[in-house]
């Protein structure tokens, strides 16, 4: 491990006193510098838009590269300046400043320590995590979790209470660590279900499950009126345990007379939910017999809300109906209606490794790529895609039409709005592309769709050496300010001219010790009637001068040790 250290502003001070050169000098400034290992240390100057950098080394000491002229006098004059200073003494300044910043780095490590998203593990502030902002990976594993329709289901859960624990229903009426995406529930399914869960404890891990397996077949059995599709869910006690969890499966399957589906945490994370059962249905000879109604469609993976309240009523408009919708949840009963359509439209996700996609490739009924209908552009592409594929981009063209004329007024009134508000977002080199793209699973292209509504975009770019970054495709005109240590982001948040700070965390005191208000994903609606109230809402985030008139009342107060 090599030991990193990026300077305080007090040892900046300190060296660039040494250099000659003032906070408010003309010309160079010193912008940063940092200690590796025994490397010596790292000067980063900046003038304007000129930027050099070069290691304070030992005296004999080779030079690293070519230099112009101008950079080699430039760096005689700095030698000169330093005079018989050590280089000891300019590393002492370093580390007795209380806010230097330390890493511990693998030898040539290189890349963002930042993860996202980062499977194996929920978001953390440690380490690095104190410039994350986003929590991908806790939303992808609780958004991408597919929810049967309580529909002549049997739903059959098997762990011990960790794993209970480990999932928990998102409750949008309760505050929680992460501000979650406000989803509606899905509104299908006109029947009942039930719900088995059995704790295992550390005597059936040690004397065996069979009282309480026999107990869980029983108790299936009996609530087997309720509905014949037995959902069981593989969770990971019985995986660790080696407990024959699908012979189980197959007992409950047979004394309750029904059909078994199942899932694990495994199929959610090789996208393939409710895959065995899907293919097995999908496949049976002659499922797909006929051409399907050329006017119908079933659409996968459109959330609720806008499914319902947008997605269905347009496309009633210009003449198509929606047969059925698969996921996020399922209705298992309704897939027997499946072939009676003949477009299978998909809504775009971030990850498009999707095995029902790949599945109904293969079967032979047209399959539709719509995007997700983010904003006005994207509800467009996305509506517009069903309407050619079914040939009715005539009846597209009149229905959008009238929709855009009631819808416009109000959306350029707001984005004139807009453009006198900035939002920022902190990003690394693992975060400033996701702002571009679709996140876990439908999440937003958050900078995309805010740029669409009007506002002014500033990028808070973490980089070791204050290089800035390669900005992605429509985001040029952002301001961008490099930050490389927890003081420097303090003080780019603090003095930051925008108005809000993305973070997933529902309250994150490195935003509110700012005096700036906070914005997440759950402002971002899909759909056009969606892209307006999103754009309201973040209007009504950048209004209120809460956060801006109370930051001294609402800073953090600092802990003592040993409390």
């Amino acid at each position: 491990m090599i030991r990193h250290v990026t300077a305080g502003p007090r040892a900046l001070r300190a060296a660039a006193l040494r250099l000659g050169l003032g906070e408010s000098a003309a010309g160079w400034r010193l912008d940063g510098l940092c200690v590796e290992g025994d490397r010596g240390v790292r000067v980063c100057l900046k003038s304007g838009s000129h930027e050099l950098s070069f290691v304070l080394g030992p005296e004999k000491a080779g030079l690293e590269g070519l230099a112009t002229p101008a950079q080699m006098r430039l760096l005689a004059l700095a030698a000169k300046r330093l005079g018989g200073g050590r280089l000891a003494e300019v590393k002492a300044e370093i580390d007795a400043d209380p806010e230097s910043f330390v890493e511990e780095l693998e030898d040539g490590e290189a890349g963002d320590r930042v993860r996202v998203p980062y499977v194996a593990g929920p978001m953390s502030l440690l380490e690095a995590g104190w410039r994350n902002f986003f929590a991908d990976q806790d939303f992808d594993i609780q958004m991408e979790t597919p929810e049967p329709v309580p529909n002549k289901t049997v739903t059959i859960e098997y762990a011990d209470l960790e794993c209970f624990l480990a999932r928990p229903e998102i409750d949008h009426g309760k505050w929680n660590f992460f501000d979650w995406p406000d989803e509606a529930t899905d509104p299908e399914g006109t029947g009942e279900g039930s719900f088995v869960a059995v704790e295992l404890e550390e005597r059936d891990m040690v004397m065996g499950t069979g009282e309480k397996a026999d107990a869980l077949v029983s108790e299936v059995k009996r609530q087997s009126a309720a509905g014949n599709f037995l959902i069981v869910t593989h969770l990971c006690t019985p995986i660790v345990m080696g407990d024959d969890f699908q012979g189980l499966a197959r007992r409950c399957e047979k004394e309750a007379c029904g059909t078994s589906v199942n899932w694990s945490q495994k199929d959610r994370d090789r996208r393939d939910n409710f895959g065995d059962h899907l293919r097995s249905v999908l496949g049976r000879p002659g499922f797909f017999d006929g051409p399907g109604d050329p006017g119908a469609v079933n659409l996968f993976h459109f959330p609720a809300r806008v499914r319902e309240a947008e997605v269905r009523p347009f496309l009633a408009e210009i003449g198509l109906a929606v047969n059925i919708s698969v996921f996020p949840s399922v209705d298992f009963p309704s897939l027997e209606r499946l072939p009676k359509a003949r477009w299978q439209v998909f809504c775009e996700k971030s990850i498009q490794t999707d095995k029902t996609l790949d599945l109904m490739s293969g079967f032979p009924r047209p399959v539709v790529k719509a995007p997700a209908p983010y904003g006005v552009e994207g509800t467009r592409a996305c509506l517009r895609a069903v309407a050619a594929a079914a040939g009715r981009e005539k009846e597209f063209e009149a229905a959008w039409g009238a929709r855009l004329a009631a819808f416009l007024p109000a959306w350029e009134a707001g984005r004139r709005e807009a453009a006198g508000y900035r939002l920022a977002f902190v990003v690394s080199e693992a975060t400033l592309p996701r702002l571009t793209a679709l996140r876990y699973g439908h999440g937003a292209p958050l900078a995309t769709a805010a740029r669409e509504m009007g506002f002014g975009l500033d990028l808070l770019y973490f980089d070791r050496h204050g290089r800035p970054p390669r900005t992605p495709a429509g985001l040029e005109d952002a301001r961008v300010e490099v930050f490389r240590a927890p003081w420097e982001l303090e003080r780019a948040l603090r003095d930051g001219e925008f108005h809000a700070v993305y973070s997933d965390v529902f309250f994150d005191w490195r935003v509110a010790d700012a005096g700036k208000a906070r914005f997440s994903s759950r402002e971002f609606e899909m759909g056009l009637d969606g892209a307006g109230r999103s754009l309201e809402r973040l209007l009504g985030i950048c209004r209120t001068p809460f956060h801006r008139r109370y930051a001294r009342s609402l800073a953090r107060r600092a802990r003592r040790a040993n409390v």
